[in-house]
């Protein structure tokens, strides 16, 4: 068993290395030119395993003349053979990509209220809530079943389960929509107003 294992690891880190996606030069040299018409940055991806967020100042015919970053806030210019890049990306305008925020609109409690009573799980649903708005449903739904099931003997039962699901739902969803929309109102999110575009931009409120 051990020998077959040492017989086939080089066959793997073979396949394994064969299997890393290499660029040819001229997709590198093309991908080049539109990185540096838009004004965009790129992320390059070098054959030593090393990778740089840079600007294209000037492509030769087998280099490029760029500006790099090689720290949080460093800059500088290199060149490199086109052969040196195994892999390139455009990173659009900003090479900081932008994410989705954990941001959510306020929600109207009323609202959230109005849907939860009349079937469980909806108001939870409505402020973003989804997995808790089908373990609601899928609660409900059992003892609904069970009940039916049982017969009327047991069915009695399961009103006071039923009936603590239902105040303790309504309390939780009362106290995430007031979160929901204190963190509503404590976030901003807008643009700042830079030399050549505007620039994205969040301001947090913190109370204390």
């Amino acid at each position: 068993m051990r020998w077959t294992i040492w017989i086939w690891l080089p066959v793997i880190l073979l396949v394994a290395r064969g299997a890393e996606a290499t660029m040819e030069t001229e997709e590198v040299r093309s991908l080049l030119q539109e990185i540096q018409a838009e004004e965009a940055w790129g992320e390059a991806v070098f054959t030593d395993g090393r990778v740089r967020s840079l600007r294209v100042e000037e492509i030769a015919a087998d280099s490029v003349a760029v500006v790099e970053v090689v720290g949080a806030l460093q800059e500088r210019q290199a060149a490199y053979a086109l052969a040196e890049i195994r892999s390139l990306r455009s990173l659009g305008t900003h090479r900081i990509q932008a994410r989705h925020a954990a941001y959510r609109q306020s929600k109207s409690g009323l609202l959230a209220f109005l849907l939860e009573l009349p079937v469980p799980g909806a108001g939870y649903f409505y402020i973003g809530e989804h997995k808790q708005g089908l373990v609601l449903m899928g609660l409900t739904v059992t003892a609904v079943g069970t009940a039916y099931l049982t017969g009327a003997d047991t069915a009695a039962g399961w009103v006071p389960l039923s009936a603590w699901i239902k105040i303790a739902s309504l309390a939780h969803l009362r106290d995430q929509v007031q979160t929901i929309n204190k963190l509503a109102k404590n976030v901003e999110l807008g643009v700042l107003p830079g030399r050549e575009s505007t620039v994205p931009a969040l301001r947090l409120k913190l109370d204390f």
